[in-house]
Protein backbone atom coordinates (compact mmCIF):
# COMPACT_ATOMS: atom_id res chain seq x y z
CA UNK A 1 0.00 0.00 0.00
CA UNK A 2 1.49 3.27 -0.53
CA UNK A 3 0.49 6.52 0.42
CA UNK A 4 0.28 10.26 -0.30
CA UNK A 5 2.54 12.97 1.97
CA UNK A 6 -1.13 14.83 3.13
CA UNK A 7 -2.75 11.29 4.23
CA UNK A 8 0.86 9.51 6.31
CA UNK A 9 0.61 7.39 9.26
CA UNK A 10 3.36 7.74 11.64
CA UNK A 11 6.31 6.98 9.99
CA UNK A 12 9.72 4.74 11.00
CA UNK A 13 12.34 5.38 8.68
CA UNK A 14 15.22 3.11 8.55
CA UNK A 15 19.04 3.95 8.01
CA UNK A 16 22.32 2.44 8.47
CA UNK A 17 25.52 0.99 6.19
CA UNK A 18 24.51 -2.05 3.29
CA UNK A 19 24.01 -5.01 5.16
CA UNK A 20 23.11 -3.69 8.69
CA UNK A 21 19.98 -5.14 8.43
CA UNK A 22 17.10 -2.81 8.03
CA UNK A 23 14.88 -4.35 5.51
CA UNK A 24 15.32 -7.27 8.06
CA UNK A 25 14.33 -4.78 10.97
CA UNK A 26 11.18 -3.29 9.24
CA UNK A 27 9.81 -7.18 8.58
CA UNK A 28 9.83 -7.55 12.08
CA UNK A 29 8.68 -4.46 12.97
CA UNK A 30 5.56 -5.23 10.41
CA UNK A 31 5.56 -8.58 10.57
CA UNK A 32 5.77 -9.10 6.99
CA UNK A 33 8.35 -10.53 4.27
CA UNK A 34 7.62 -7.66 1.71
CA UNK A 35 10.88 -5.31 2.78
CA UNK A 36 13.79 -6.34 0.52
CA UNK A 37 16.89 -8.39 2.35
CA UNK A 38 20.31 -8.54 1.94
CA UNK A 39 22.94 -10.99 3.50
CA UNK A 40 26.02 -9.69 1.46
CA UNK A 41 27.88 -6.81 0.49
CA UNK A 42 26.07 -5.22 -2.12
CA UNK A 43 22.83 -3.46 -1.51
CA UNK A 44 19.99 -4.91 -2.44
CA UNK A 45 17.87 -1.53 -1.64
CA UNK A 46 18.67 0.70 -5.08
CA UNK A 47 16.00 2.64 -4.39
CA UNK A 48 13.76 3.65 -1.42
CA UNK A 49 10.79 0.94 -0.05
CA UNK A 50 7.45 2.81 1.47
CA UNK A 51 4.70 0.54 2.49
CA UNK A 52 1.95 1.14 4.85
CA UNK A 53 1.17 -2.04 6.84
CA UNK A 54 -0.50 -3.12 10.20
CA UNK A 55 2.60 -3.16 13.21
CA UNK A 56 3.51 -6.54 13.54
CA UNK A 57 0.90 -7.81 10.83
CA UNK A 58 -2.34 -7.06 13.53
CA UNK A 59 -1.82 -3.32 15.01
CA UNK A 60 -1.81 0.12 14.06
CA UNK A 61 -1.23 1.15 10.62
CA UNK A 62 1.87 2.76 10.17
CA UNK A 63 4.70 3.05 7.65
CA UNK A 64 7.52 1.73 6.62
CA UNK A 65 10.42 3.53 4.71
CA UNK A 66 13.62 1.85 3.50
CA UNK A 67 16.39 4.28 1.89
CA UNK A 68 19.31 3.25 0.22
CA UNK A 69 22.17 1.46 2.27
CA UNK A 70 25.47 3.35 2.74
CA UNK A 71 28.69 2.22 2.62
CA UNK A 72 27.89 0.17 -0.77
CA UNK A 73 30.19 -2.34 -2.22
CA UNK A 74 29.37 -0.96 -5.62
CA UNK A 75 30.54 2.76 -5.05
CA UNK A 76 27.16 4.39 -5.71
CA UNK A 77 27.25 6.35 -2.83
CA UNK A 78 26.71 10.17 -4.17
CA UNK A 79 24.08 8.27 -6.32
CA UNK A 80 22.27 6.67 -3.28
CA UNK A 81 22.30 9.83 -1.18
CA UNK A 82 20.87 12.02 -4.05
CA UNK A 83 17.88 9.96 -4.40
CA UNK A 84 17.31 9.42 -0.58
CA UNK A 85 17.23 13.01 -0.30
CA UNK A 86 14.93 12.66 -3.26
CA UNK A 87 12.36 10.21 -1.37
CA UNK A 88 12.56 12.24 1.55
CA UNK A 89 11.49 15.29 0.01
CA UNK A 90 9.27 14.29 -2.53
CA UNK A 91 7.17 11.15 -1.61
CA UNK A 92 8.04 10.61 2.40
CA UNK A 93 7.44 14.44 3.51
CA UNK A 94 7.42 13.68 7.37
CA UNK A 95 9.40 10.85 9.68
CA UNK A 96 8.28 9.98 13.09
CA UNK A 97 11.35 7.94 13.81
CA UNK A 98 14.59 7.75 11.98
CA UNK A 99 15.66 4.10 13.21
CA UNK A 100 19.69 4.53 12.54
CA UNK A 101 20.97 0.82 12.56
CA UNK A 102 24.34 0.05 13.40
CA UNK A 103 26.19 -3.60 13.63
CA UNK A 104 26.09 -4.72 17.39
CA UNK A 105 29.07 -6.81 16.60
CA UNK A 106 30.73 -4.12 15.35
CA UNK A 107 28.92 -0.87 16.21
CA UNK A 108 30.89 2.70 15.35
CA UNK A 109 30.15 5.74 13.17
CA UNK A 110 32.09 5.24 9.99
CA UNK A 111 33.04 7.18 7.59
CA UNK A 112 29.94 6.50 5.87
CA UNK A 113 27.11 6.93 8.27
CA UNK A 114 28.73 10.36 9.16
CA UNK A 115 28.85 11.91 6.02
CA UNK A 116 25.07 10.55 5.63
CA UNK A 117 24.43 12.32 8.80
CA UNK A 118 25.92 15.58 7.78
CA UNK A 119 24.41 15.51 4.37
CA UNK A 120 20.90 14.81 5.79
CA UNK A 121 20.98 17.80 8.17
CA UNK A 122 22.37 20.07 5.89
CA UNK A 123 19.20 19.91 3.82
CA UNK A 124 16.73 19.28 6.55
CA UNK A 125 18.19 20.72 10.04
CA UNK A 126 19.37 19.94 13.24
CA UNK A 127 15.65 18.93 14.03
CA UNK A 128 16.18 15.57 12.15
CA UNK A 129 18.84 14.42 15.24
CA UNK A 130 16.18 14.74 18.27
CA UNK A 131 14.02 12.21 16.04
CA UNK A 132 16.96 9.59 15.78
CA UNK A 133 16.51 6.37 17.76
CA UNK A 134 20.23 3.68 17.41
CA UNK A 135 19.02 0.60 17.10
CA UNK A 136 21.65 -2.41 17.55
CA UNK A 137 21.16 -5.34 15.14
CA UNK A 138 22.38 -8.90 14.92
CA UNK A 139 21.93 -8.79 19.33
CA UNK A 140 22.32 -11.93 21.46
CA UNK A 141 19.14 -12.02 23.84
CA UNK A 142 20.44 -15.46 25.04
CA UNK A 143 21.72 -16.40 28.78
CA UNK A 144 25.34 -17.24 26.94
CA UNK A 145 25.16 -13.95 25.79
CA UNK A 146 23.91 -12.26 28.90
CA UNK A 147 26.52 -13.87 30.35
CA UNK A 148 29.25 -12.64 27.97
CA UNK A 149 28.28 -9.48 28.80
CA UNK A 150 28.21 -9.11 33.02
CA UNK A 151 31.78 -10.81 33.04
CA UNK A 152 33.01 -8.23 30.49
CA UNK A 153 33.27 -10.18 26.93
CA UNK A 154 31.51 -8.65 25.09
CA UNK A 155 30.19 -4.86 24.95
CA UNK A 156 27.21 -4.37 26.98
CA UNK A 157 23.97 -2.05 26.34
CA UNK A 158 24.98 0.60 27.94
CA UNK A 159 28.72 0.87 26.46
CA UNK A 160 27.20 0.53 23.25
CA UNK A 161 24.34 3.31 23.75
CA UNK A 162 26.86 5.51 25.35
CA UNK A 163 30.34 4.77 22.66
CA UNK A 164 28.07 5.28 19.76
CA UNK A 165 25.87 8.46 21.18
CA UNK A 166 29.85 10.41 22.24
CA UNK A 167 30.95 9.05 18.36
CA UNK A 168 27.58 10.72 16.89
CA UNK A 169 28.09 13.86 19.28
CA UNK A 170 31.75 14.07 17.68
CA UNK A 171 31.18 13.38 14.31
CA UNK A 172 28.01 15.11 13.64
CA UNK A 173 27.99 17.90 16.62
CA UNK A 174 24.54 17.55 17.89
CA UNK A 175 24.46 17.93 21.64
CA UNK A 176 21.83 15.02 22.95
CA UNK A 177 21.90 11.31 23.15
CA UNK A 178 19.56 9.57 21.50
CA UNK A 179 17.93 6.18 22.97
CA UNK A 180 18.53 2.62 21.29
CA UNK A 181 17.07 -0.31 20.64
CA UNK A 182 18.48 -4.38 20.51
CA UNK A 183 17.51 -6.04 17.68
CA UNK A 184 17.73 -10.10 16.79
CA UNK A 185 15.36 -10.16 13.80
CA UNK A 186 16.37 -13.82 13.55
CA UNK A 187 13.40 -14.16 15.90
CA UNK A 188 10.33 -12.84 13.31
CA UNK A 189 12.78 -14.75 10.06
CA UNK A 190 12.90 -18.49 11.95
CA UNK A 191 10.20 -20.61 12.22
CA UNK A 192 9.12 -21.51 15.43
CA UNK A 193 10.55 -25.13 14.88
CA UNK A 194 13.63 -23.20 13.89
CA UNK A 195 13.54 -21.09 17.58
CA UNK A 196 13.05 -24.27 19.62
CA UNK A 197 16.08 -25.91 17.68
CA UNK A 198 17.98 -22.65 18.58
CA UNK A 199 16.99 -22.37 22.14
CA UNK A 200 15.74 -25.65 23.37
CA UNK A 201 14.62 -24.21 26.89
CA UNK A 202 10.99 -23.20 27.13
CA UNK A 203 11.94 -20.44 29.81
CA UNK A 204 14.63 -18.98 27.20
CA UNK A 205 12.40 -19.27 24.88
CA UNK A 206 10.30 -17.16 26.46
CA UNK A 207 12.51 -14.76 27.70
CA UNK A 208 14.25 -13.73 24.27
CA UNK A 209 10.60 -13.40 23.35
CA UNK A 210 9.93 -10.89 25.39
CA UNK A 211 12.92 -9.45 25.04
CA UNK A 212 12.83 -8.93 21.51
CA UNK A 213 8.82 -7.77 21.63
CA UNK A 214 10.06 -5.02 24.30
CA UNK A 215 12.37 -3.63 21.62
CA UNK A 216 9.75 -3.41 19.14
CA UNK A 217 7.40 -1.74 21.27
CA UNK A 218 10.10 1.02 22.17
CA UNK A 219 10.16 1.44 18.29
CA UNK A 220 6.17 2.12 18.12
CA UNK A 221 6.33 4.55 20.85
CA UNK A 222 9.14 6.70 19.24
CA UNK A 223 7.11 6.44 16.16
CA UNK A 224 3.80 7.19 17.76
CA UNK A 225 4.47 9.52 20.91
CA UNK A 226 6.50 12.02 18.48
CA UNK A 227 5.44 14.97 16.70
CA UNK A 228 6.40 14.26 12.87
CA UNK A 229 9.55 15.75 11.55
CA UNK A 230 9.14 17.27 8.07
CA UNK A 231 11.48 16.27 5.06
CA UNK A 232 9.65 18.38 2.29
CA UNK A 233 12.80 20.50 2.37
CA UNK A 234 15.13 23.28 4.10
CA UNK A 235 12.32 25.81 4.31
CA UNK A 236 9.58 23.40 6.27
CA UNK A 237 12.80 22.33 8.64
CA UNK A 238 13.73 25.86 9.51
CA UNK A 239 10.42 26.86 10.11
CA UNK A 240 9.80 23.90 12.47
CA UNK A 241 13.09 24.18 14.35
CA UNK A 242 12.57 28.39 15.01
CA UNK A 243 8.90 26.89 16.54
CA UNK A 244 10.77 24.47 18.86
CA UNK A 245 12.96 26.66 19.77
CA UNK A 246 10.61 29.50 20.66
Amino acid sequence: MTSSIGSSPPTVCVLGATGVGKGATLNSCFGTDRFGTSFGAASHTIRPQLLELPWRGRGPLLRGVDLCGFSDSEGRDSDFLGEMVRCLKEEVGQVHCFLLLLNSQEARVGRHIKDMLLALRSVFGDGLLRHVLLGFTRWDYSRRGRLLRERGYAASEEALRAGVNAELRKAVGHGHDCDAVFLDNTQHMCSPSELEEMYPCADERAAVKAAFDAALDTVLAAATASLPFSTRGIEPAVAQRDAETR
